[in-house]
């Protein structure tokens, strides 16, 4: 009996080892697939971000083809005065102008400059565009603004009921709104004159400078998105990226406000117009303030 039992207990051990390690064996691969698909969404985002960079007038295609790779269809929408345009889609669709009223989501989208998530429906697309997009009310469709100089200059659209990420979705339109400012395609406000009366050397090293911040605070959108989306959620950024800020600054005065009166810190104007919205509140009670 004794002996009937120690070998039916050695046969359920040897069950359960082969069951523990097939598990190990299931787990081990999910991992390698999970962390291919990581390295696959990051080197999609930095192909795009290099081709956002070096397009030109054809920026808004780019954006439309990286952002596709992130969701079933995307879509950018511009502003034209109160009007939505339609620039392009992943599918190919063709829209008349419609008015910004008549489009509550993206019109939400506009107003609180963040991204907007609703339903398939035209009671939040419109009427025009949901016929053009199809209208679904058990799927959901994101708005991902454009910020440019703190105004929305366009929204990249998103749907898709499995294939969507909106943390890369996110990413490439803020990628897209610091390529666009970096142009000078539309000044940023709060931004000073560098033109004049700095001379050639001073405007250069101006430039430089707004390009120093605008990557520092792209880099913190893009590698650091989980805080960026804490501190503005507890209205303290500052708080919740310390150590980026702080090492931002430190590079930023030693690189540009040491030995210079006239620079302005661009870094600050950055991080309020980027990271905060506009809304300087949004940095925190703890956040030393702009460096000149």
């Amino acid at each position: 009996m004794n002996d009937q039992i120690s070998a039916l207990l050695a046969e359920t051990h040897d069950s359960l080892r082969e069951q523990l390690n097939a598990a190990q064996r299931h787990f081990d691969r999910l991992q390698q697939l999970l962390e291919t698909r990581e390295s696959r969404d990051i080197a999609n985002l930095n192909r795009a971000a290099r081709r956002l960079r070096s397009s030109g007038s054809e920026w808004a295609q780019v954006l439309v083809e990286a952002g596709a790779a992130f969701c079933e269809r995307a879509a950018l929408f511009t502003l034209a005065g109160d009007a939505l345009h339609l620039v392009g889609s992943s599918r190919g669709e063709v829209l008349e102008d419609v008015p910004l009223d008549a489009a509550p989501a993206f019109r939400a989208s506009v107003e609180t400059k963040d991204t907007v998530i609703a339903v398939r429906t035209r009671g939040e697309m419109s009427a025009p565009i949901a016929a053009c997009f199809g209208e679904a009310a058990d799927s959901k469709f994101h708005l991902f603004p454009v910020l440019i100089g703190g105004r929305v200059a366009a929204l990249l659209y998103a749907d898709g009921r499995g294939k969507l990420q909106p943390d890369a979705l996110e990413l490439l339109a803020t990628i897209a709104g610091v390529v666009l400012e970096r142009r000078g395609q539309k000044a940023a406000d709060g931004l000073v004159n560098i033109a004049a009366p700095l001379d050639a050397g001073e405007r250069d090293r101006h430039l430089k400078a707004q390009r120093f911040a605008r990557v520092q605070v792209a880099e913190m959108r893009l590698y650091q998105d989980q805080h960026v989306k804490n501190g503005r959620a507890e209205r303290d950024l500052y708080a919740s990226l310390k150590t980026q800020i702080d090492s931002a600054r430190e590079g930023y005065r030693r690189e540009f406000m040491d030995g210079s009166d006239k620079m302005a810190d661009y870094l600050h104007q950055e991080l309020v117009h980027t990271l905060a919205h506009g809304d300087v509140e949004l940095l925190g009670p703890t956040y030393p303030g702009p460096l000149a």
